[in-house]
């Protein structure tokens, strides 16, 4: 039963994909000088789609109004459990994400995330690092960008650390805010995604469930204003308590009951 329905949903993304896909870049090429202004807002679309496949439903957007009062600037730290993370956050607010280099050579979505406007990062290189920060100073001041320093999935169980570096972009750029965001998924001991579990595996675990529950918690944004007399590390461990912190509340709830 649950590969039928893996293979269901499979085929129905896929055929949704193929199927816009050509829209979409034919849309950011014949646009390309506005292409990071609209092609966020496409991808919105397809997003929405993809959590309607995935029959993924976001049951609280808490505080979102915390995010309507300042749309631009705006660097989004998530945690990050699965693929269909991407999706929520995308089809909450528009992103654009940073993404691993890799997915630049994926066929058509390689492409369109490249034509879109996503940062790509090359973990393996300091170099890549900075130029990526650089990036991201000089682009997010138009744009909502979204960064997962976690740089990996996980279960809440796992609470994996954020790393630091990402927290530099305010000292580049004091014009920008941080905007911290917890993603809670009433299904993550089943859905979220770690190893040593197969991409493919995951996929199926996600395709098995009837309905997936996300609750979103927007907290309150982080300024040049909270760096005054702390480190980079002060502020990296203060968001990642933030943001993790209502994941653990709830799983020792969980463990109790």
């Amino acid at each position: 039963m649950d590969i039928f329905k893996f293979y269901l949903k499979i085929s129905i993304f896929l055929i949704v994909t193929v199927i816009l896909a050509p829209f979409y870049f034919f849309m950011l090429f014949i646009f390309y000088k506005w292409r990071q202004s609209i092609g966020p807002k496409i991808v919105q679309f397809y997003s929405k789609l993809c959590l309607l496949i995935f029959r993924v439903n976001i049951e609280q957007v808490k505080n979102y109004q915390t995010f309507e009062k300042k749309k631009e600037g705006v660097l989004i730290i998530s945690n990050h459990a699965s693929f269909l993370d991407i999706f929520v956050l995308s089809a909450l607010f528009g992103s654009v994400f940073i993404s691993k280099a890799e997915v630049k050579y994926y066929p058509i979505i390689g492409q369109i995330a490249w034509l879109m406007g996503v940062i790509f990062l090359n973990r393996n290189s300091l170099n890549e690092r900075l130029r990526v920060l650089n990036t991201i100073v000089n682009k997010c001041s138009n744009r909502i960008l979204v960064v997962f320093p976690q740089g990996t999935t996980s279960r809440i169980s796992e609470r994996l650390s954020f790393n630091r570096g990402i927290f530099k972009v305010i000292e580049l750029n004091p014009d920008i805010s941080l905007l911290p965001i917890t993603l809670h998924y009433k299904e993550d001991t089943e859905i979220a995604w770690n190893k040593p579990q197969s991409f493919k595996d995951n996929t199926i675990r996600v395709c098995a469930q009837d309905k997936i529950h996300i609750k979103v918690i927007i907290h309150n944004p982080v300024t040049i204003d909270d760096y005054r007399e702390k480190t980079t590390s002060q502020i990296c461990k203060m968001v990642e308590q933030t943001v993790l912190e209502p994941l653990q509340k709830e799983y020792q709830e969980t463990q109790r009951s």
